[in-house]
Formats: C-alpha cells, sequence, structure tokens
C-alpha cells in the first residue's frame, strides 16, 4: 500500500480548506491550521487508518465511528472499527465541518466523550480483576475474603448470581460464629 496515494484526496480536500501537512513519515501524516490538528496514521498490521483531531498535539482525540456516532448523532460509520480515507473526507464535508472549521465547542465534546470512554474502560478492567479475586475466594470456600472483594467493588456493576453468592458467604459466616 502506497501511503501517500491512498491519503492524496484528504490531502487534497485539506490543504483546499486551509490546512497545511506539518508532518509527514512513512504512515503518519498531520495537517493543521492555526485552530485544529487533524492526523492520520496506517497500521499495516491491521490494514486501518487511525485518524486523530484537536485543537493542538496535547489535546488530540481518535476519531472513531463510536465517536462520530455519539458526540455527532450520526450513524454513518456504524458497522466500521475505524474510518475510512473516503468516510472521513465525507464525514469531514458534513457533520464533520465543525472540526475543520476549528469549532472549540466540538473539540471540548470529543475529549469529554473520549475521556468518559476511558474512564469506563478503567472502571470496567478493575471490576474484572476484583471479580477474578472474588472467584478465586468463593471457590476456596475463604467467604470472609470473598465478601471483603464484593464490598470494594461497585454494588451496580454485579450480577445477580454475585449478589446471590454474597447473601450465601455472609449467611455461612454468621453460622460460623454462632
Amino acid at each position: 500500500m502506497n501511503f501517500g496515494q491512498s491519503i492524496y484526496p484528504l490531502t487534497k480536500f485539506l490543504t483546499e480548506n486551509d490546512f497545511s501537512v506539518t508532518k509527514e513519515e512513512q504512515h503518519f501524516i498531520e495537517y493543521s491550521t492555526k485552530s485544529t490538528i487533524i492526523t492520520v496514521a496506517y497500521s499495516n498490521l491491521e490494514d486501518l487508518f487511525y485518524t486523530h483531531v484537536g485543537q493542538d498535539s496535547k489535546s488530540l482525540v481518535e476519531l472513531t465511528p463510536i465517536a462520530v456516532k455519539e458526540v455527532f448523532k450520526t450513524d454513518s460509520f456504524q458497522l466500521q472499527s475505524t474510518l475510512t480515507i473516503d468516510n472521513l473526507i465525507s464525514f469531514l464535508k458534513t457533520a464533520g465541518k465543525l472540526i475543520v472549521l476549528g469549532n472549540k465547542k466540538i473539540f471540548k465534546e470529543l475529549y469529554e466523550f473520549s475521556d468518559h470512554q476511558a474512564r469506563e474502560y478503567t472502571r470496567q478492567i478493575i471490576y474484572s480483576q476484583k471479580m477474578q479475586v472474588a472467584d478465586k475466594a468463593w471457590t476456596q470456600k475463604d467467604y470472609m475474603n470473598f465478601i471483603k472483594c464484593i464490598d470494594k467493588t461497585e454494588k451496580d456493576l454485579l450480577t445477580e448470581s454475585y449478589l446471590k453468592k454474597y447473601k450465601i458467604a455472609v449467611d455461612k459466616l454468621q453460622r460460623e460464629t454462632e
């Protein structure tokens, strides 16, 4: 795949909209204006393009189909894991025009969405780790540690089976202390 040829339509579109190419490497390009940075990277391994947008290099957010759907309220790329170059151009001409224009509000919304996604992902990982420890304690009939693990988790994430196991563990410990 020739990266330069594949992104040429995007380069043409963005340069027609006052963007300059500010960085170019083997499978990476950065476009910028005074108020916007757009980067595109290509992964040979995955055969995918990754696009990031922001007001400066410190605030870049990946432009995923989920972000497009949630922030821009469009289902255009719903069934894709990343945006193709043609999709990206189409998006930047329509719903994503605010990115090209450097709209601060849209960058703020994208950043907040990305931050929320990251926090939710971390929350799920922590929950999963705690449940592994709880499962081990349950298997070993270590009801005290099982209860401690469950007490440290967010109760709204617990399934019905864990709530039942919790009740069983509490009942068993109460019977042991009587």
